[in-house]
């Protein structure tokens, strides 16, 4: 009701309700549906958008949807790996087959029939083996290191001792094999990591516009709120109920060399002012950047809720983590006329 454009007649304010509506449109599409909430409920807004939840049957429960998401997951993961050391391998067999299209049709026909002659089955055999296995471990950009093995068994002209096919397995497929998991852990696996951290750093980068485009979205709401706002402090101060004074969000800084860190904490008095009902304020176990009004000003950074609140006439503060339940008022909040 808060976000309804129709409730705003001002153009602007207007405008700004329309997006935040759609927002909250979007969130009652996924909550509405029993799956996609029992997606949302286990794994957040990233479950959402992992590849290959179009095939999940509904009406599971949330442990089967935890265990497909998992496998889809690892499935993702497998490609990845696949993509990144592209293992390559090829086997070819040469057979020498020289006894079966050389005969005579009457020939056949003795075979065939069992007419007394004593030919038997055209000779076959395996006269020629090569077997090869490569696998790229990428290092950088722009370097690849590329491990590759191969073997090769040659008879003759239709002779030759079949039994050196088990030696060519072992030294083409067990070989690299071995190769490959030193490899793996050597090279493969240190240069996953670090591709890892250089992609979070590009996503604090990157977040720089989101953080934009959220703090523009908390600042529409916080006008927004203006309005309800005011009704509900009339209402709490009528009957001395729970006024909030100040409150700050973010990451504090008590280090007077870091000061300048202070920039990272966001007022967020007004937006928990409307949260307010009834003299009471309860914030669930969830990072707080997600409530209306709010949005993380320094991410992947620890953050905290500071808050300095008035109940039937006594000041009270509270200061509690990111993600830790909230509900006040509390008597052990209040802060002593002698502090």
């Amino acid at each position: 009701m808060l976000y309804h454009p129709d409730k705003h007649r001002d153009p602007e304010l207007k405008r700004q309700a329309e997006q935040l509506f759609n927002l909250v449109h979007q969130a009652y599409e996924v909550l509405r549906d029993p799956q996609s909430r029992a997606i949302y409920d286990v794994y957040g807004k990233r479950g959402l958008e992992v590849e290959g939840w179009e095939v999940v049957e509904r009406k599971r429960t949330p442990a089967e949807i935890r265990e497909e998401y998992e496998r889809l997951q690892r499935e993702r993961e497998e490609r990845r790996l696949q993509q990144r050391t592209n293992p390559k391998g090829t086997i070819s067999v040469g057979i020498d087959a020289t006894d079966l299209f050389d005969a005579y049709e009457e020939d056949y026909e003795e075979i065939s029939g069992g007419g007394g002659g004593g030919g038997g089955l055209p000779h076959v055999e395996i006269n020629r083996m090569h077997i090869s296995q490569s696998i790229e471990a990428p290092l950088t950009t722009s370097d690849t290191a590329i491990l590759s093995g191969s073997l090769s068994t040659h008879n003759g002209n239709g002779g030759g001792n079949i039994n050196l096919l088990p030696s060519a397995v072992f030294y083409a497929t067990v070989g690299p094999l071995v190769f490959y998991l030193a490899i793996q852990r050597l090279v493969i696996r240190p240069y996953v990591r670090a591709q890892q951290e250089q992609e979070i750093e590009k996503q604090r980068e990157s977040s720089a516009s989101d953080i934009a485009k959220k703090k523009q979205e908390a600042e529409a709401a916080v006008l927004l709120m203006q309005e309800s706002v005011r009704r509900i402090i009339e209402a709490e101060e009528s009957r001395m109920g729970l006024i909030i004074l100040n409150a700050w969000y973010g990451k504090f800084v008590t280090d007077n060399s870091r000061k300048h860190e202070r920039a990272r904490v966001i007022d967020v008095t007004v937006p928990l002012q409307c949260l307010v009902k009834d003299s009471k304020l309860i914030l669930t176990e969830a990072s707080k950047a997600g409530l209306p009004g709010f949005y993380d000003p320094c991410v992947g950074e620890e953050k905290s809720l500071k808050m300095l609140y008035q109940f039937r006439g006594v000041m009270h503060q509270v200061l509690c983590g990111d993600t830790e339940a909230l509900r006040i008022p509390k008597q052990s909040h209040r802060i002593d006329n002698d502090s």
